[in-house]
């Protein structure tokens, strides 16, 4: 009878290869439950950890590279931070590569993947069009992150940004701002379905957008301060700004008051991702949360689903919660 693996051990639990990896490793991050039918099954099969854990690393190099535009996205650098927590439980060390947006960077790294010097590839905010993520997705183990193209064969993990920005939006007409602008991102895949989720809030209010910017080039604090500064030029003035990233909305709130005006009173403003700077700012902002460090681990354990179950495309999205975290720079 053919040896038991840690494939089929995850079969017969009814959990991912994963959750399986974290039991045998001691993972305090895994439930009562999960354990139990990790355990159940691995009396049930006979399975050795250690024989397995041998089979698993049979020529793999045990080494995950991890591409981004850049880690200056205090989200970016948190999903980094749980997928690499994740695989180093796994046994895997994770590589993360900076690519400023480069075309040719990337592929150059993606390259790695292709001759076998990695055993899978996570990306986040990738400079490919999404034709080639489908086709490098449909022959090697590839998860994006955050920033989902449009690929069939390519599993993403995100939240879902077009209701995300619906939800904060229609938190500001809830407020009495009847005069609304947004500060986006529309190179970023996400910035564009947050602009959707804007515009569809809007509309069931019957209301229609006082300004849409968008920046072009860097989305950070300067863009947030030039952008809010070419707002504020014209009129009328909008009541209440939503802006893609809680650092541009950092940036906006300075330049709002800078202009001798007060937030929320005069122009209430809204950031997203819940980051440092959305509790360093004065006051406070209103954003979205993302769950950054879950996200992290789950395209982890995806990743890990497609570098060992062979055959098993894993396709498809898995979207984690997001919240409102309300704060003082919006009214209400």
């Amino acid at each position: 009878m053919a040896r038991a693996t840690v494939q089929d051990v995850a079969k017969t639990a009814g959990v991912s290869v994963g959750t399986v990896s974290r039991v045998l490793n001691g993972s305090p991050a895994v439930s009562a439950a999960s354990k139990a039918k990790v355990a159940g099954a691995i009396r049930k099969l006979n399975y050795r950890p250690l024989a397995s854990a041998r089979d698993l690393r049979r020529d793999r190099t045990m080494r995950i590279l991890a591409l981004a535009k850049n880690l200056n996205s205090p989200i970016i650098s948190e999903a980094f931070r749980g997928f690499g927590d994740a695989a180093a439980v796994s046994g895997y060390v994770s590589l993360i590569a900076p690519t400023s947006g480069d075309l040719e960077r990337e592929q150059q790294l993606v390259n790695m993947l292709r001759n076998g010097s990695v055993d899978g590839l996570v990306m986040f905010s990738p400079a490919m069009a999404d034709a080639d993520i489908e086709a490098l997705a449909g022959q090697l183990s590839v998860v994006q992150l955050c920033e989902i193209a449009e690929s069939e064969s390519a599993f993403g993990v995100s939240i879902d940004d077009r209701q995300a920005a619906l939800d904060i939006t229609r938190h500001l007409i809830s407020t009495g701002s009847r005069r609304l602008a947004m500060i986006g991102n529309r190179a970023a895949r996400s910035g564009s379905l947050r602009e959707e989720g804007f515009r569809r809030a809007l509309a069931e209010a019957d209301l229609s957008p006082t300004q849409l910017l968008f920046a072009e080039g860097e989305f950070d604090f300067h863009a947030g301060r030039r952008l809010t500064r070419e707002l504020l030029s014209r009129a009328p003035l909008p009541d209440a700004i939503f802006c893609g990233s809680d650092t541009v909305a950092a940036g906006c709130v300075r330049e709002v008051t800078d202009a001798g005006l007060r937030v929320p009173e005069d122009i209430a403003v809204a950031g997203f991702d819940d980051s440092i700077q959305a509790e360093m700012c004065v006051p406070e902002l209103t954003t979205i949360r993302q769950p950054a460090y879950e996200m992290g681990r789950v395209a982890f354990d995806a990743l890990l689903a497609r570098m060992t179950e062979r055959g098993e495309h894993r396709r498809g999205r898995s979207f984690l919660p997001h919240k409102l975290i309300v704060r003082g720079s919006t009214k209400g």
